[in-house]
């Protein structure tokens, strides 16, 4: 994100969606390539991140997708049983890895 999202956003599972609910109930923060940032996952499929980017979320399948308002999208394989806390790694859209950390709505 920048082009990350949600990568975005690795997280929920078709099977268990008490990840999905723990992103949707907190936020998403996201570490790499020198930047950090914060993702909002919202229940109606939108997503909104404290650097202006944004876009939709849906579960496909055993990954969570992110499409952002400018046109890059993003699938992620689903992280199952996350709770405030929790951390692991990623891939952002352009490759690089990233650290996700499910952290406290401000």
């Amino acid at each position: 994100m920048l082009t990350m999202l949600a990568a975005s956003l690795a997280l929920a599972g078709a099977d268990d969606h008490t990840s999905v609910d723990a992103l949707i109930e907190h936020a998403l923060r996201v570490e790499g390539g020198g930047v950090t940032y914060t993702v909002i996952l919202d229940a109606d499929g939108t997503y909104s991140s404290d650097v202006g980017i944004s876009g939709t979320w849906e579960v496909q399948g055993d990954e969570l997708c992110t499409s952002r308002a400018t046109g890059e999208t993003n699938c992620q394989p689903i992280q199952e049983g996350l709770a405030l806390g929790d951390s692991w790694e990623g891939e952002n859209a352009a490759g690089e890895t990233v650290t996700f950390t499910i952290v406290p709505r401000e």
